[in-house]
């Protein structure tokens, strides 16, 4: 019963969000943990006609790490692949070749089944692509933003010159992907100019729910140190080790789906409507030129953001545009 609820919504994204036709040849990427999804994608593609490839690859370990070179180069002779994958394939390589060589993405990192059939897939699209287009809009053009908090957030950075994306869940031609479930406006910091104090007070990639916040203190752009839960930091400071440029503050973004649910999954709590998230790591895929081996979310509920001194676009997690 559940695989016809999967298989249901499935396809309305597939054709209505998505647009795939009988000539596209498809390529549905999977992994154990996520093969009813990648199942229901694949059955919808080739009920419609489609060219379909169903693929089943090892768990990649980390958000941010490469698929398997068997994988990267199916990606690149695909014309849509769908990625339900335990972790997210966003910021690699792989995807930036297989968008080089024409491959429309559709990254559901992290999607379980209760995910395809509640809660942010089940809002109205159009309605998410409004909001993040009036959003992106709002942050397109500003040079400098404050984000604080109660929780103790207070950080500043430059996004002067730096594209605003517009991940609403349908295709970006500009990104090369698309990203389900829609709902977030992100960018890149100006590398070395955030500074200050970053609280995470929710869930974080990796992690899932934490148990209590996770403070990092921000200078010149990298982390430098942190504070939470031992087991937590610990974690943290694991990917750390990682390379000279985990630390790097990599992306912050705005959720703008009124449907989304915070249920310990970044892959749909940063979707949520005011909330605010930032991210360490690689920001090649958001139009930086730091690269790393991670991209890791933290989740900010009830932020403030400030543009320019004098624009108030975020209050207490309450969207005001």
């Amino acid at each position: 019963m559940m695989q016809l609820e999967l298989v249901a919504s499935a396809y309305r994204l597939v054709t209505e969000v998505i647009g795939v036709d009988k000539s596209d040849a498809v390529l549905v990427i999977t992994d154990a943990a996520k093969f009813n999804v990648g199942k229901a994608f694949a059955s919808v593609c080739r009920s419609i006609g489609a060219e379909t490839v169903l693929a089943m690859m090892p768990m990649t370990g980390e958000h941010g790490n490469e698929p398997p070179a068997t994988i990267a180069a199916a990606m690149k002779a695909a014309d849509i692949v769908f990625a339900p994958t335990t972790h997210a394939i966003t910021h690699t390589q792989s995807r930036l070749d297989a968008a080089a060589a024409g491959a429309r993405i559709v990254i559901l990192r992290g999607v379980d089944e209760d995910m395809l059939i509640r809660g942010a897939m089940t809002g109205d699209f159009k309605e998410v692509q409004a909001i993040t287009a009036k959003v992106a809009e709002a942050l397109t053009g500003a040079d400098t933003v404050r984000v604080t908090s109660e929780e103790g957030t207070d950080v500043t950075f430059k996004i002067g010159g730096r594209k605003v994306f517009r991940l609403d869940g349908f295709f970006q031609e500009e990104m090369g992907f698309a990203a389900l479930p829609g709902g977030e406006a992100p960018t890149s910091p100006i590398e070395g100019t955030t500074n200050g104090t970053l609280v995470f007070d929710y869930s974080m990639d990796s992690i899932g729910r934490l148990s209590r916040p996770i403070r990092l203190d921000v200078k010149d752009g990298k982390v430098v140190s942190v504070d939470g839960s031992g087991e937590d930091v610990q974690t943290i400071e694991k990917y750390f080790k990682l390379d000279d440029n985990a630390r790097n503050i990599a992306e912050f973004a705005i959720g703008t789906n009124p449907n989304a649910r915070l249920i310990g999954n970044l892959a749909e709590d940063k979707k949520l409507q005011g909330t605010v998230h930032f991210a360490i790591g690689d920001n090649k895929s958001l139009g930086g030129d730091v690269e790393s081996t991670i991209h890791l979310d933290g989740l900010m509920v009830k932020p403030t953001v400030v543009i320019d001194e004098n624009r108030t676009i975020v209050r207490n997690g309450k969207l005001l545009i």
